[in-house]
């Protein structure tokens, strides 16, 4: 019997909330990413009570699953990709939501101090402070390489959060191997727009990429049509050699975003998809039908 590495989506644009938390199964359990938020507000108007329902839940699977992990990474520290302990302090329900993601794991985190805007530097400043109660093993992982047991993870080199010059800091990905397998896990890489960012990824070559797709919500403004047409001929390229590609998280803000994976899906015979189909599911988009929702009241 054939043993395939087993990818387990937590937490997504697809599923409802702001994330890319995933857990990957190999003869270790790696949390990535354990992190969700919500868009503070869209169309000029805040959560809708469906998008709190669903930050619940996917918080419940993160803390689920976070129960059995060994091995927890951390790309950067925007609040959708981690948990600060602040958050555990605000909710009732559960004070130590926190503590039960880290407490005892084997950390592998953006290095604090290098390659890192202010903003994240301090986040991750009174991470580390909290974390030192916990009996955590922390590791600066970027550039890095580990085996533990029979499974290989390789972390990258900081690469711009979007395109080159991003004010929103710097971020490593992930690539997992085992048993001649491989998954790479590209937070906020927006496409990816940055050419580098693309060469990268093919040069791992992964059978599974799980990478956001550009902020098209953002057009206009933080984003210009160039960035989303150079996104678009990247993961076009992408998408030709790495057999399964997941696209999600900022691409899945706008409802625009089945027309650009279509014209991927045009150019290619390889798999595209988004997080939740990865369990079967059909998009459950909430931010990018925000101001549907409150019409509807749904």
């Amino acid at each position: 019997m054939v043993i395939r590495l087993n990818i387990i989506p937590l937490a997504f644009e697809s599923m409802g909330v702001r994330s890319m938390a995933t857990l990957v199964e190999t003869d270790q359990k790696i949390l990535i990413d354990p992190g969700t938020s919500l868009g503070p507000k869209r169309f000029g108007f805040p959560p809708w009570k469906t998008e709190f329902e669903a930050l619940y839940e996917t918080r419940s699977r993160i803390q689920k699953y976070a129960k059995t992990a060994d091995i927890v990474t951390i790309s950067h520290y925007h609040h959708d990709h981690y948990t600060p302990f602040s958050l555990g302090r605000y909710l009732d329900s559960n004070p130590h939501y926190a503590e039960e993601i880290y407490r005892d794991r084997r950390l592998f985190i953006k290095n604090p101090t290098s390659s890192i805007n202010q903003s994240q530097k301090k986040r991750a400043r009174e991470l580390l402070d909290d974390l030192k109660e916990l009996n955590c093993e922390v590791n600066y992982a970027d550039g890095e390489s580990y085996k533990i047991g029979d499974t290989v993870m390789e972390f990258s080199n900081p690469l711009p959060h979007g395109p080159l010059g991003s004010k929103l800091g710097y971020v490593t990905t992930l690539t997992i191997r085992w048993k001649g397998e491989s998954l790479m896990h590209a937070s906020d890489v927006q496409g990816p727009i940055y050419e580098r960012t693309k060469e990268l990824i093919l040069n791992e070559n992964p059978d599974t990429l799980i990478l956001s797709g550009p902020p098209l919500y953002l057009l206009g403004f933080a984003l210009e049509k160039q960035d989303v047409e150079k996104a678009r001929v990247n993961l076009i390229e992408i998408a030709q050699e790495i057999p399964r590609v997941v696209v999600d998280h900022h691409l899945l803000r706008d409802l625009r975003y089945s027309d650009f994976i279509e014209s991927i899906k045009k150019e290619s015979k390889n798999e595209i998809l988004v997080a939740s189909e990865l369990i079967g599911k059909e998009p459950y988009l909430l931010e990018a039908r925000r101001k549907e929702l409150y019409y509807s009241k749904e």
